[in-house]
C-alpha cells in the first residue's frame, strides 16, 4: 500500500508540475488540481479530516459508532475514553476521457487511511461508461440521500454502508426516473455451530432499484436476492440458503430550509446490508430444531432531518432502530436482539473548503435476555477539502 500511496502522490505532483510547465497550452481552470487537455480531464482531490471524540456512559470500540459492538455495562473498565483520529483523510484521482464510441469513460481511484492500524487502503476503484460500472464501488442498496449528515462516517445503525466489487448498470428511464441492477461480490457472515463450516460463495448478491427524483424529493425502491452457501462436515456437502429483502428510502424538502429523510429495510438473511447487523455474524445463524442454519428475519428503520439556518450553518438529527424480528431458542441469552442510534449535529462551512462540526451520539443495545447497554459520544471535526 505504501507503493500505491507514493504512486498517487508522485502522480499528483507530476500532474501539477506538468500543468505549470504547459500553462501556455492548457486553459487555466479555477482549481489548481484540475487539468483539461484535448478529450481528457484529470482531477486530483480529497480532504484532510481530523476528529476528536470522548465516549462516556459506555464505550464503542472503534472510530465508527456501531451500537451492536458497544461494551457491556458490566465491564467497569470500558465505560469512558478519549480518542483522536485523522484516518478518515482521503485522496482520489478522477480521469474522464471523451470518446465517440463509448461516450465519456470515467476512471476513479480513492483511498484513505482506515485499514487495519490506520494503514493506507483502497476505498474505490472503478471504470464506468454507458451506464456500466465495473470495479469497487458502493453497493446498489446504498442511498446516501435518505439519511441526514453525520460526522460519524458509518452513520445511523439502520442504513446500508459498504463498498464491494461489482458489475452494475444504471439507466435513466425518463427525466425523473432511473433503474439499476448489479452483480455484487458475495460475502456472508455466518454463525457456525459444531459440524458447520464457512465455504467459498458461488452466487453473486443481486440488488436492483427503481428511483424517482424530482426537484424537492426522491424515492428509491430496492429489492435484493442472495444465495448463501455453507458446508456440512458430516456429509461433505455444500448447502444453500436463500436470502431476500426490500428497502424503501427517500427524502423530501419542506420549504427552502428544512428536509426530512427516511429509510426502511426488511428481509431474511440481509444482515450484511444493515449497519448494526453487518458487524455481527448474522446472515445465517444456527437453527436448534434442525442442527442446520437459517436466514433470520430482520429489519431497520430511520428518520432524519436537516435545518439550514443560513448559507454557512446547518443542523441535522437522526433516529434509527435495527434488529432481529423474532426471539427464538436458537439464540443464546446474551446475544444481540436490537439497537437504537440517536445523533444531533451542527455544521459550519463559513470558509471555502473548510468545515467545522460538532456532534452528540447516543446508542443503545438490547440483548435476547433483556439485558442492555448504552454509550454516548461527543465529537468535534475539522476538515479541509480540495
Amino acid at each position: 500500500m505504501k507503493r500505491v500511496f507514493m504512486f498517487v502522490v508522485l502522480g499528483a505532483l507530476c500532474i501539477n508540475s506538468y500543468a505549470q510547465s504547459a500553462s501556455a497550452k492548457v486553459t487555466e481552470t479555477k482549481s489548481p488540481f484540475l487539468i483539461e487537455k484535448g478529450n481528457i480531464s484529470i482531477k486530483f482531490g480529497g480532504f484532510v479530516r481530523f476528529v476528536t471524540f470522548a465516549d462516556f456512559g459506555g464505550v464503542v470500540p472503534s472510530y465508527d459508532f456501531v451500537s451492536s459492538t458497544m461494551a457491556s455495562q458490566s465491564e467497569w473498565d470500558k465505560q469512558s475514553r478519549l480518542s483522536m483520529d485523522a484516518s478518515g483523510t482521503r485522496l482520489h484521482l478522477k480521469v474522464i476521457q471523451k470518446t465517440e464510441l463509448l461516450g465519456d469513460i470515467e476512471y476513479y481511484i480513492e483511498s484513505d487511511f482506515r485499514g487495519a492500524v490506520d494503514v493506507f487502503r483502497l476505498r474505490h476503484a472503478y471504470i464506468s461508461f454507458k451506464g456500466l460500472i465495473m470495479g469497487q464501488w458502493w453497493s446498489f442498496m446504498t442511498d446516501f440521500q435518505a439519511n441526514a449528515q453525520t460526522i460519524d462516517v458509518q452513520g445511523v445503525n439502520s442504513r446500508t454502508f459498504f463498498r464491494t466489487p461489482l458489475i452494475g448498470y444504471n439507466k435513466k428511464l425518463s427525466e425523473k426516473t432511473s433503474f439499476g441492477i448489479s452483480l455484487e461480490f458475495p460475502k456472508s457472515k455466518i454463525t457456525t455451530p459444531t459440524g458447520i463450516r464457512v465455504v467459498n460463495q458461488r452466487f453473486p448478491d443481486v440488488p436492483l432499484f427503481l428511483m424517482f427524483k424530482g426537484k424537492s424529493a426522491h424515492l428509491k425502491i430496492t429489492g435484493l436476492f442472495r444465495a448463501m452457501d455453507y458446508g456440512v462436515n458430516s456429509t461433505s456437502e455444500i448447502e444453500t440458503k436463500i436470502g431476500a429483502g426490500a428497502q424503501l428510502s427517500g427524502s423530501v424538502k419542506m420549504g427552502e430550509n428544512f428536509t426530512l429523510f427516511s429509510q426502511g429495510i426488511y428481509g431474511k438473511g440481509v444482515a450484511r446490508y444493515i449497519n448494526d447487523l453487518a458487524a455481527l455474524n448474522l446472515d445465517l445463524a444456527p437453527d436448534a430444531a434442525t442442527g442446520s442454519l437459517q436466514a433470520l428475519p430482520m429489519y431497520s428503520i430511520s428518520l432524519g432531518a436537516r435545518a439550514n439556518f443560513n448559507k454557512s450553518l446547518y443542523a441535522s438529527a437522526n433516529f434509527s432502530i435495527a434488529g432481529l424480528a423474532n426471539k427464538t431458542d436458537y439464540y443464546s441469552a446474551n446475544e444481540y436482539h436490537k439497537g437504537n442510534y440517536l445523533s444531533a449535529s451542527l455544521f459550519w462551512t463559513g470558509v471555502k473548503n473548510f468545515t467545522l462540526a460538532g456532534e452528540y451520539i447516543h446508542g443503545y443495545r438490547l440483548n435476547m435476555n433483556e439485558t442492555h447497554s448504552s454509550a454516548n459520544r461527543l465529537q468535534v471535526m475539522v476538515m479541509y477539502s480540495w
